[in-house]
């Protein structure tokens, strides 16, 4: 249906458009003079018409005067025979001051009828038409002298005229007019298309297919139109921006080569730097590799040794210097960790791990059970509020990040009746956003920055234990989703540490813009 309505419009044009509102124009202004011509011509024909009429009527009140007042019957019916004898009268009545008829004369014309007498009262003048056939006029008789015995009224006089002469000229004329009209707009058509064709709709056509050309893409196309008018004024228009877009064209073209030279450039020298940070980071990798064996090596030999001398003499030697034995061993403990972590901190941009759909619910829930011994000891309330999403991620590098956070919020949580740790979820915008938000002492202002760098930990927190790891380890690992890790802490009050994941990176190999990410639930976890 639309379609078709769509052709339809556009088969009617700028041409036909103009010859319709031309033909109606055309129309309206011919059958306006035309009305008009032949209402002034048909009022000019009845009023010639009526003051004949009158002026019979006027003669017979003359006439019969005289013969009314004498009551003279024989001689009003000889003005009467006298009257009716004119061609146009076909009826003539004389009335004595009562409206009864004195004297009648009547046409035998079977083509005319006989009229009804109109039964007015003899003192009103009075004209009555019956149809195109005829005219009726009615005058008055007066007494030529008043005296207080005598009535002024002394009679009537009806005269009825033929008018179907008249009515034949209005037909005439009305046939007339109906021809010229029909001449003028049948000459006045073919004229106004003419007229359009050439000046209105053959310039726009002209336009038309230089504004097509210009369009698919001829920057030569131009109008060649040299007029006046409005017409002329938009082909000029039309020719100047063809010039500004020809030059533009030119121009971009010279900018468009003069970029791809520079892309060209560009590019090359983007390859060599990939290649030379591919490169350095391979060294990087490989020296991580060997500082980590050339480090672990001496650590456990000073480990091993520290063991042999601990079991080998443990009786000869002081509780002084096995303690210092069993430090050793744990310090060199740590140290390994401390190497092994900050080698995997330097594979987690270079090496990905295999990706999977994560239930973050049920990946908390783990954790949970991981910590319950520390949140029991501590009596630390966890809450993990739900819904929580499912997303297609790295499972154990995304199991790190939230075990790095509550581990962080269980350490430097200290001692308080009302500990408390709080897991939630919410879809802001284009982000999946965590947050683990916990009731301890907080943050200062001025470390809620530093903390997340390498060995960069909060002054209030020297008396806790930490590598100052964890934290960098969790925005290196959340950089790979093209998000951002953040705090929100309040000294005495709590700190909320905030994770975005970009939603874009968190889908599935399956998954649309609009898929869902998220299992629908309504509970609430909460582990004392």
């Amino acid at each position: 249906m639309t379609a078709r309505h769509t052709r339809t419009r556009q088969r009617i044009g700028l041409q036909v458009k103009s010859i319709l509102i031309l033909t109606v124009v055309v129309l309206t202004i011919t059958a306006g003079s035309g009305w008009t011509y032949f209402s002034v011509t048909k009022a000019i024909i009845e009023q010639n018409d009526r003051l004949h009429a009158e002026q019979l009527a006027s003669n017979l009140v003359v006439s019969a005067r005289e013969a009314v007042i004498a009551g003279d019957r024989k001689t009003l019916r000889k003005l009467a025979a006298s009257t009716l004898s004119r061609p146009e009268v076909f009826f003539v009545a004389i009335l004595d001051r009562h409206g009864k008829p004195l004297a009648t004369a009547e046409s035998n014309d079977p083509l005319l009828r006989r009229p009804q007498l109109a039964f007015q009262p003899p003192s009103l003048s009075y004209e009555l038409r019956g149809g195109r056939e005829s005219l009726e006029i009615g005058r008055p008789i007066l007494a030529s002298t008043v005296s207080p015995e005598a009535d002024l009224l002394a009679g009537a006089v009806v005269v009825t005229v033929d008018t179907r002469e008249t009515a034949a000229i209005l037909a005439g004329v009305q046939q007339e007019v109906a021809l010229a009209a029909a001449a003028i707009i049948l000459f006045s058509i073919p004229l106004g298309h003419l007229l359009v064709w050439r000046v209105i709709v053959s310039p726009i056509r002209m336009l038309l297919r230089a504004t097509r050309r210009l369009a698919n893409g001829d920057f030569s196309a131009r109008t060649q139109t040299r007029r006046n008018d409005e017409i002329g004024q938009l082909a000029a228009s039309f020719d100047s921006m063809a010039e500004k877009l020809s030059a533009s064209r030119q121009q971009l073209r010279r900018i468009n080569e003069s970029l791809e030279k520079k892309v060209a450039e560009r590019t090359c020298e983007l390859e060599r730097i990939n290649t030379r940070l591919r490169e350095e980071m391979a060294d990087k990798e490989e020296f991580l590799r060997a500082v980590s064996h050339d480090l672990n090596a001496p650590l456990r030999n000073i480990a091993g040794m520290a063991t042999m001398i601990s079991g080998k003499y443990a009786k000869d030697l002081p509780a002084d210097a096995l303690a210092r034995l069993e430090r050793i061993q744990v310090n060199v403990r740590a140290e390994t960790e401390l190497i092994n972590e900050l080698l995997e901190l330097s594979r987690i941009k270079t090496r990905p791990e295999a990706r999977e759909y994560v239930d973050f619910a049920e990946l908390l829930e783990e954790l949970r059970s991981a910590f319950e011994y520390e949140l029991k000891s501590k009596h630390i309330r966890l809450e993990i509020l739900l819904p929580m999403p499912r997303l297609y991620v790295e499972r154990n590098r995304m199991r790190q990040v939230f075990q790095n956070l509550i581990d962080n919020a269980v350490k430097y949580m200290g001692r308080r009746a009302d500990a408390r740790i709080e897991i939630g979820y919410e879809q802001v915008d284009d982000m999946h956003q965590f947050y683990v938000s916990d009731n301890g002492p907080g943050i200062a202002p001025e470390d809620q920055d530093r903390i997340f760098r390498v060995f960069r930990r909060a002054k209030s927190a020297a008396d806790v234990p930490g590598k100052g790891v964890g934290l960098a380890w969790v925005k290196s690992v959340v950089s790979n989703y093209e998000g951002r890790v953040w705090v929100s802490s309040e000294p005495g009050v709590g700190s909320t540490f905030f994770v975005s994941l970009y939603v874009r990176c968190t889908q599935g190999p399956q998954e649309g813009p609009g898929s869902p990410s998220r299992e629908r639930s309504a509970s609430l976890a909460v582990a004392d």
